[in-house]
């Protein structure tokens, strides 16, 4: 069968056609809408997202920079820093050549503290048995500073060279000389005899003598009387008598002390003899006070001058001594020499002297145990 033309049914397929077209499309517009609106959406979360990374990015952006700038800083400080060590290295390698060269510098040291501590010990020993002698040396004028401990016989003869009143110095010498057979001897070798020698040897030199006169003086002046004068010989009318039927022809007597005074040996020109001093001599500071001392020979007991007097032989002081004249004074106890010091030194002043040299030396012994520690 043929349809006809624009029939009702063509018409409502039509019809019918174009609504499904129209609800399609429709529903294809609501979903293209609904599309486009999410799109949208998407697209504006899209911009806030790239908003916020530009912001983002723009603050990395500013850290980068800080940091680059710190890391440059932190660079130029590491450059700084290697400069710096590197110098320390120098400064270290060159401090440690000193260190070794000190190492090595103190080790010799030390070595040489040693070996200087061993001579110094060696000269703290010498020093030691130098005092010891000095100390035997006093010890030696003073045992030999009185005739006490000689023979009775030797002493039966110096009492009668002294009264109640007077020390007849003549007598002292010339008692021995007659009755002992005394006399001037001289020595191939120098040197001072102990009391003991002089009266094995009968005599001896000048300063023999003196010291004997001295101790022998000493003797008779420590008996128990009252003060006595030692009484001298010098030239004058008369005849001096030196004991029993033994005299001086013109001469006379003269007083040149008591036995409150001090009797010393003096030397002079070679020759030795004893002066009488109000004064005591304890150290050579004191020398000086043998100005204005008489003077007497030992030998034969005569009076000779007295020290410092116009002509006579003086007493040179540290302080002025333009030349000198005494040079040797001996007292009970020491012995004090001028010749070869230009100075007047004891023996108490030489071991003064190693007596403070000892402790300076032991004191740097002690002080190099400590350093080489």
């Amino acid at each position: 069968m043929k349809l006809k033309k624009n029939s009702p049914l063509i018409t409502k397929g039509f019809v019918f056609l174009t609504l499904v077209l129209l609800v399609y499309l429709l529903f294809e517009t609501i979903y293209w809408r609904d599309h486009a609106e999410t799109l949208e959406a998407e697209n504006a979360d899209l911009n806030n997202t790239l908003a916020l990374t530009q912001d983002r990015l723009a603050s990395e952006k500013a850290k980068s920079a800080s940091l680059e700038n710190e890391l440059e800083a932190t660079k130029q400080t590491l450059d700084e820093t290697n400069n710096s060590l590197n110098q320390c290295l120098e400064d270290l390698a060159h401090e440690t050549e000193l260190y070794e060269n000190c190492t090595e510098r103190n080790e010799e040291l030390i070595e040489f503290l040693y070996e200087t501590k061993d001579e110094l010990e060696n000269l703290s020993a010498e020093l030691e048995g130098f005092e010891e002698q000095i100390e035997d040396s006093m010890s030696r004028f003073i045992e030999n500073s009185n005739i006490e401990n000689l023979s009775a016989s030797l002493r039966y003869q110096i009492d009668k060279c002294s009264s109640n009143t007077e020390i007849n110095a003549p007598c002292i010498p010339i008692v021995m000389k007659n009755e002992k057979q005394w006399s001037y001897k001289r020595e191939e070798v120098d040197k001072l005899l102990t009391l003991d020698e002089m009266v094995k040897n009968k005599g001896g030199d000048c300063e023999d003598w003196s010291l004997y006169f001295k101790a022998a003086y000493n003797y008779l002046k420590e008996q128990d009387r009252p003060e006595r004068y030692l009484v001298s010989a010098v030239p004058g009318i008369g005849d001096f008598q030196i004991y029993e039927d033994w005299y001086y022809p013109n001469a006379q007597g003269r007083e040149v002390g008591t036995t409150n005074d001090n009797l010393y040996v003096i030397c002079y020109d070679s020759h030795c003899i004893v002066a009488i001093s109000d004064e005591e001599i304890e150290n050579s500071e004191d020398i000086y006070k043998l100005r204005g001392a008489p003077a007497v020979e030992p030998q034969d007991g005569q009076y000779m001058f007295t020290i410092g007097n116009i002509l006579a032989p003086d007493i040179c002081t540290a302080d002025k001594c333009d030349y000198y004249d005494i040079w040797i004074v001996i007292t009970d106890d020491d012995i004090y020499d001028f010749h070869y010091n230009q100075e007047w030194m004891g023996y108490s002043d030489y071991y003064d002297a190693a007596a403070y040299y000892k402790d300076r030396v032991d004191a740097i012994k002690e002080l190099i145990e400590q350093t080489a520690c």
